[in-house]
């Protein structure tokens, strides 16, 4: 059974797209994990690092990406997802005798619009509108974690929004990654997706939890080594569990967004970015909650 990472943040911006592919890139080629990448962003952004646009396009115009999965699949039972997902993608080169390898499910623009009619397709059972949307949210959670029977590792890739997919993945996860960019509005933006996570309701609830004991760690990214920033750092983890790992603002993590349709190595992807790209799958994916079912 897999384990579910999800990478979010209500704030857009912060780079979740490009941590949540460089984690299944590392999760692939160092833990020798068969990774999916699930896109539950509008923006696509992860999809069109995976695979590229016209491969995108084309799974969209054949009805294969993550909203036909959801609409298509909702009210039955369930059968084989595989004509959803896209196997072996990606532009890193993978040694043949490695088992790693990154799936994707693709992402869609008419997500939200899927969702939308999905709750108005349910609202007419004469349920409380309440009922109708935690109906929602929970076959959504189910129709994702179907998916855990075929991977070691399923990368959720969660919109900035509170979409109905949204929830579900920080719902589902195991574990979640929250990137932020070291400025003062990201203290808000954690504040709100931290309490998501961790299903309460108030900021003293929130409190009232170790950091030991919460689901998610948050990630500074795009650094530039000012003091403002370490201050601002040294602020933050005083509310919220932060990892030690931390990504620079980087030109070879920036470069990393474009793919390729030659595959190369991982020293080619991701060049000067490499020890800081070993350092945060080594502590995300050594986290026990990713780890204890891995063998």
């Amino acid at each position: 059974m897999a384990q579910f990472l999800a990478v979010s943040n209500r704030k857009g911006g912060v780079g979740k797209s490009t941590i949540a592919v460089m984690l299944a890139h590392a999760a692939a080629a160092w833990s020798g994990r068969r990774v999916l990448v699930m896109d539950l962003d509008t923006q696509c952004n992860a999809s069109l690092m995976l695979v590229g646009g016209l491969s995108w396009e084309r799974a969209c115009r054949a009805g294969h990406t993550i909203a036909d999965y959801f609409y298509d699949r909702f009210d039955k039972v369930a059968q084989d997802e595989s004509a959803y997902v896209l196997s072996d993608v990606g532009d890193v080169a993978h040694s043949r005798s490695s088992p790693g390898r990154v799936s994707l499910l693709p992402g869609s623009q008419r997500l939200e619009e899927i969702q939308g009619e999905l709750l108005l397709k349910h609202s007419k059972k004469d349920l409380h509108a309440d009922a109708v949307a935690v109906q929602v949210r929970g076959r959504m959670k189910r129709l994702m974690k179907h998916f855990g029977m075929d991977f070691d590792l399923v990368i959720l890739d969660c919109p900035p929004g509170l979409s109905f997919a949204a929830l579900a993945a920080l719902d589902l996860a195991d574990y979640v990654v929250v990137p932020f960019r070291p400025d003062f509005v990201s203290q808000f933006a954690l504040d709100r997706v931290a309490m998501l996570i961790e299903r309460v309701e108030t900021a003293e609830q929130l409190a009232a939890i170790a950091h030991s004991e919460r689901r998610y760690a948050c990630l500074a990214n795009c650094l530039n080594g000012s003091g403002h920033e370490r201050l601002l750092i040294e602020q933050l983890a005083l509310d919220h569990p932060l990892l030690k790992a931390r990504l620079p603002a980087s030109d070879s993590i920036a470069r990393a967004f474009d793919w390729e349709e030659a595959r190369q190595t991982m020293e080619a992807k991701y060049g000067d970015a490499m020890p800081y790209l070993r350092a945060l799958h080594d502590e995300v994916l050594g986290d026990a909650r990713l780890r204890e079912k891995a063998a």
